[in-house]
């Protein structure tokens, strides 16, 4: 497990190097990308704080998606998910439409935006792999 002054230094090193790729882009807004995406693409059925929605949308804060499969979740996000699914006990079964707008790098900042939100360790992501992973099953 990384501690709390680890993953802060993971995030401002990716803030740093979106930086770099991207020169036009401030510090401040390089920081916020991720809350951006996530509050345009994932806020509107997993709610703000990632508390889902009533019955229908389950939260995203504290799932076993974010917390301990989190390779799944880009998959997840560009391709959708249909079929029951238990987060927190209890059973969803909506279909998440896919957001195949979102590149990449996107996915990366909404799942490092979400670790960082909600206090889980910041790990180390490997995006495009896991979305080739994903169109092989």
């Amino acid at each position: 497990m990384h501690s709390k002054k680890a993953s802060t230094m993971y995030l401002l090193l990716t803030c740093v190097s979106l930086l770099l790729l991207n020169p036009t882009v401030s510090f401040s807004q390089a920081t916020d990308i991720g809350g951006q995406l996530y509050l345009g693409s994932c806020a509107k059925c997993h709610g703000r704080e990632g508390e889902g929605f009533l019955k229908l949308y389950p939260p995203i804060r504290n799932s076993h998606y974010l917390k301990e499969d989190v390779s799944k979740l880009p998959c997840i996000i560009a391709n959708g998910l249909k079929g029951k699914i238990t987060i927190e006990g209890q059973t969803f079964n909506q279909i998440m439409p896919a957001i195949q707008s979102l590149k990449p790098d996107q996915i990366n900042e909404i799942i490092l935006y979400m670790q960082h939100k909600w206090n889980h360790p910041v790990t180390e992501l490997s995006v495009s792999k896991w979305l080739e992973d994903c169109d092989t099953k």
